[in-house]
């Protein structure tokens, strides 16, 4: 054999050996890439749910999520987009799961649900002070009270499909606490959890009161996309995990650090 034969076999071992190797770190790195999950949330703040402290997200959302994820051997990558974009980026699988979502008929055409909601949401109606409203549970009490809800936001089917002739609609719950402070708003219907944890409110003091009993209790759900790489066989691994995961120590602990124990 000549040199240039042998050189000529060297080089196409050296090819053959260098694609051999390329090929494989593309299958790993794209295994890399399936093990993440892409979770959308709000840009803005939500507490307790997710909320930037210093260079870490926080939340109990977030803290949930991370123990599922880990159980099943995924990584988390958070996109933080305004709300709207959310929902579309989850809907058309740039993202692949929503954190804080109620279930609902028409929603449930577009995403999977897991069939374990992770916590319970009280509904509740809100009066500035002095408040004039007495309310004893019937939503048709409320019928001729000019309410205000966020524009586009779901409090669940039975509040979605109540009837409020005088409704008012507003962009965001911030915006809805602000105008019920300044006395614009005379009520305001929110979620407990998110009045509980507003600053706004924390630092109002006793200008908006919470009128019992709750409208109503809605489960909150992790929401994935039916667009990207997500199945139904993987939401049901996330549920196994999510169930173990709620009937533990841990979760109850979670939930007393968040004040997040509603009967």
């Amino acid at each position: 054999m000549d040199s240039n034969t042998a050189q000529q076999r060297i080089r196409r071992w050296i090819l053959w050996h260098s694609a051999f190797l390329l090929a494989g770190l593309l299958l790993m790195l794209c295994q890399l890439q399936a093990q993440a999950l892409r979770v959308a949330i709000s840009a803005e703040d939500y507490p307790p749910f997710y909320y930037q402290h210093g260079d870490t997200l926080s939340g109990f959302s977030v803290e949930v999520l991370q123990v599922v994820a880990a159980e099943l051997g995924l990584t988390l990558q958070w996109q933080r987009l305004p709300w709207s974009r959310v929902v579309q980026h989850v809907a058309s699988g740039k993202a692949d799961v929503i954190t804080v979502f109620y279930k609902t008929e028409p929603r449930q055409a577009q995403f999977y649900y897991s069939s374990e909601s992770y916590l319970r949401d009280p509904i509740v109606l809100l009066c500035a002070e002095p408040c004039q409203l007495r309310f004893d549970g019937d939503l048709a009490s409320l019928a001729q009270q000019p309410v205000a809800v966020v524009r586009d936001f779901s409090y669940g089917p039975l509040l979605d499909q109540a009837v409020f002739s005088k409704i008012a609609v507003v962009e965001s719950d911030p915006m809805l606490f602000k105008l019920l402070l300044k006395r614009r708003l005379p009520q305001g219907i929110a979620s407990l959890i998110n009045v509980q944890h507003a600053a706004e409110l924390q630092q109002a003091g006793d200008k908006i009161r919470v009128l019992q009993p709750p409208l109503d209790y809605v489960d909150i759900y992790f929401a994935f996309s039916k667009q990207s790489s997500i199945t139904p066989q993987f939401v049901s691994q996330f549920d196994q995990a999510l169930l173990r995961y709620k009937s533990s120590a841990a979760y109850n602990a979670l939930l007393q650090r968040y004040q997040l124990a509603y009967p």
